[in-house]
């Protein structure tokens, strides 16, 4: 058994940063059950650029930016926006890399190819899985940045009730205009999120099955399938614990994931950089993220309960309602991360469209 420590199970953006802004003041080592950092990738890539919060603004991350994208409803018409600011479409493997190296340098410690198998009396048993064998770390906090699927939660007996959306994309070959597609499917959501002008990434989440709903959308977009990712992406739970004694939850592991459009890495980050702050100083997590994460985290949560609720009807109507200048700028002048300010931008500029938030009223709670 090694000495005392910050473990800290998955080597992801979120376990990486975590493990950088706490390696100054505490020893962190970091399992990995991969055998390397960024692979396989299960994730759009597209962010918006409040994403500059916790990455230096070098081009080598950014595939692709994008100022503009279109809302469809079920009729086929749609809302085209153009950002003030333009998204950005990460290079995974090189964005993860960076949260990686920064943590080396940091001093935290990698092991790769092994996986967190349980904690007990603060020891985590971990097998290596090049070996076979199993190891011991004693730790003084433990952390799970290990997904959402997370093995840290199911052992610590907090993985509680979790409904997830299951995500499929892929990648097209296809010339295209370097525009956003945006599609409300029932029970999630679809996209076309061009990587470049050659190519597209294509998918669907959906709470049911969405293989019927993305072999629609795949149809739709003639080109030549070069490669198929899967996964699932949590959907917020504000009664969920993300906290047992030294245990902590970080990431998708803790659900911290915006409801309306599966993103996952600023919440996923901010939760991060709120958890490295508050072992520092000795302060409660859970008031952390409940002061910085719920409040948008809930309206996302609040506003998809609601869109659940649309049908096809009610997505044509509001498409059309948003469809005028007043409407569209007061969208397209804000951040898609500050989500209040968008909403209440929206209401002031189109009174007409709370309409659709009280017809759903009750459906929120």
């Amino acid at each position: 058994i090694y000495c005392l420590m910050i473990a800290i199970i998955g080597a992801g953006p979120v376990g990486s940063y975590a493990a950088s802004l706490l390696a100054g003041d505490f020893e962190v080592k970091v399992f990995e059950e991969h055998p390397g950092v960024g692979l396989p990738v299960q994730c759009t890539g597209i962010v918006t650029q409040e994403i500059f919060n916790f990455i230096p603004k070098r081009s080598s991350f950014v595939l692709n930016k994008v100022d503009e994208i279109r809302i469809f409803s079920p009729n086929n018409k749609f809302l085209k926006l153009s950002f003030e600011k333009p998204d950005i479409i990460l290079d995974r493997q090189k964005f993860d890399q960076y949260f990686y190296n920064l943590a080396r340098r940091n001093g935290a410690e990698f092991f790769f190819n092994h996986r967190f198998i349980k904690g007990q009396d603060s020891v985590a048993f971990i097998k290596d899985l090049k070996s076979g064998r199993m190891k011991k770390f004693k730790f003084s906090h433990l952390i799970g940045a290990d997904g959402p699927l997370s093995p840290v939660a199911k052992d610590a007996g907090i993985f509680g009730n979790r409904k997830f959306f299951t995500g499929i994309q892929a990648v097209v070959k296809k010339r295209n205009s370097n525009i956003i597609d945006f599609y409300p499917v029932k029970g999630g959501f679809g996209w076309a999120v061009p990587e470049d002008r050659n190519t597209l990434r294509i998918g669907v989440a959906s709470e049911a099955n969405p293989r019927e709903q993305f072999n629609h959308l795949l149809k739709r977009y003639k080109g030549k399938v070069v490669a198929k990712q899967g996964g699932i992406i949590p959907i917020f739970n504000p009664a969920a614990s993300v906290r047992k004694d030294n245990i902590f939850l970080a990431g998708d592991a803790a659900g911290f994931v915006k409801a309306t459009t599966g993103g996952g890495l600023v919440p996923g980050l901010q939760s991060a950089e709120i958890l490295a702050k508050r072992i520092i100083r000795s302060q409660s997590y859970e008031a952390g993220v409940y002061l910085k994460l719920y409040p948008s985290l809930l309206l996302n949560l609040q506003m998809r309960n609601m869109m659940n609720t649309f049908d096809q009807k009610d997505w044509n109507e509001l498409i059309r309602d948003l469809n005028n200048s007043s409407s569209k700028k007061a969208l397209q002048n804000i951040n898609r991360d500050k989500l209040f300010q968008l909403l209440l931008n929206v209401s002031i500029s189109n009174p007409g469209i709370l309409k659709y938030g009280f017809k759903h009223l009750p459906d929120l709670f």
